[in-house]
């Protein structure tokens, strides 16, 4: 692999590591997700075709104003003239060199009374002659707005392959456990449950009743209702921060310790130095229980985002990161305790590691990247003490 810059962070190298193999000149492609469509959507219909092309007729409707009965013009979802029937897609283009003709990127024909789910977002029309005009609720276009039912199954337009097209297949992947259309309707039903829920949570005026409810949003696999959770707890102010702590210690999936140390800053308010303090005792607790258990292997697991110790080492990091920028000198004695037992444990501290720490050159392995940061831990903690030091 070649990074041709330093990351900014630790993760934000791991998580480049891991996806290494892509050419440089690859691109990541639309894909159909019915967590954001659904969530994003103004309109989610189940509709079936008719005779004319790119016009449905409402069967039935989960979510915004439109009625069974109701057509719905969309011209994106017009076949072209040489589109085929959805038996015809045996598999995704990029599989293999056979779709010569890029049909797999192409929206199929199917027979009239055939059935879809449109996630639309209604962009004209008033009511008062002004035509009605339907967008995708996707960022990604109309093509990935649409499951396509046939034999039960949902199809939809996913990237498979990177490099490779958006192509027409089986939908797999994501919340849905099969491509089973049940599965799906569940899981749309889910997701708008899930807003509806938020939405009458941050309408509550009792701010303690509000808060709470917010913690268990915030660990909702609803990644849209947790990160809008997660930004309302960061606005509640001290009364919070039981429940950010809460998803701290249970963070949810996908993680991300940046934002959870930002809520929790920004809610503890003026005694954000205090509180990150008070954090940081608590993970040297953690360190030097779990540290001398590890062995030579633990850095297997801290490669993998979202693990214990991924999560647990990102948010130590942070934490002396915030108490740094803060200035926050009665840390200083918790910050040189985790110093000096980090570099007293062979497995988690090496100064041969420090060769490579700061930078990510050519050709750089995995380990060599996380043998840097486990070195960095120690020197951030060595910089905020001597910090702290000349000042006073």
């Amino acid at each position: 692999m070649r990074l041709k810059a330093a990351c900014v962070s630790w993760a934000e190298c791991l998580i480049l590591l891991a996806i290494g193999s892509i050419p440089l000149d690859a691109a990541i492609r639309s894909s159909f997700s019915v967590d954001q469509c659904s969530w994003n959507a103004t309109h989610i219909v189940l509709v079936q075709t008719t005779a004319n092309d790119g016009v449905v007729s409402v069967v039935e409707s989960w979510k915004g104003d439109l009625k069974p009965g109701d057509s719905v013009e969309v011209p994106e979802l017009k076949p072209n003239k040489n589109a085929v029937s959805i038996s015809s897609y045996l598999k995704p283009a990029g599989f293999d060199l056979e779709d010569k003709w890029g049909i797999g990127e192409q929206i199929p024909r199917q027979p009239i009374g055939s059935r879809m789910v449109l996630f639309l977002k209604k962009q004209e029309g008033n009511g008062a002659g002004i035509p009605v005009k339907w967008g995708p609720a996707s960022r990604g276009g109309m093509k990935v707005s649409v499951l396509w039912i046939d034999g039960g199954k949902a199809f939809c337009f996913q990237q498979h392959w990177n490099p490779g097209p958006s192509a027409f297949s089986l939908c797999v992947g994501g919340p849905a456990r099969s491509s089973d259309v049940a599965e799906f309707t569940v899981r749309i039903q889910e997701v708008l449950q899930a807003q509806r829920g938020l939405a009458e949570t941050l309408a509550l005026k009792d701010v303690d009743v509000r808060a709470e409810r917010l913690g268990g949003i915030a660990l909702s696999d609803v990644y849209q209702a947790q990160k809008e959770a997660i930004d309302a707890l960061g606005k509640a102010g001290t009364v919070a921060l039981p429940e950010i702590l809460q998803v701290m210690d249970k963070p949810p999936v996908p993680y991300d310790g940046a934002v959870l140390i930002r809520i929790f800053v920004e809610a503890a308010g003026k005694d954000s130095g205090k509180q990150s303090h008070a954090r940081l005792q608590q993970d040297v607790i953690y360190w030097k229980t779990v540290g001398p258990t590890l062995t030579q292997g633990w850095l297997d697991q801290l490669i993998v985002v979202g693990s214990p110790l991924f999560v647990k080492f990102q948010e130590t990091s942070l934490l002396i990161q915030e108490l740094d920028q803060e200035q926050y000198a009665p840390a200083a004695q918790t910050v040189g305790e985790l110093r000096d037992f980090w570099v007293s444990q062979p497995q988690l501290y090496d100064p041969e590691w420090g060769n490579k720490q700061g930078e990510v050159r050519t050709s750089v392995s995995g380990l060599d990247l996380v043998h840097s940061y486990a070195f960095g831990l120690a020197e951030q903690c060595d910089a905020f003490v001597k910090k702290v030091r000349r000042k006073n």
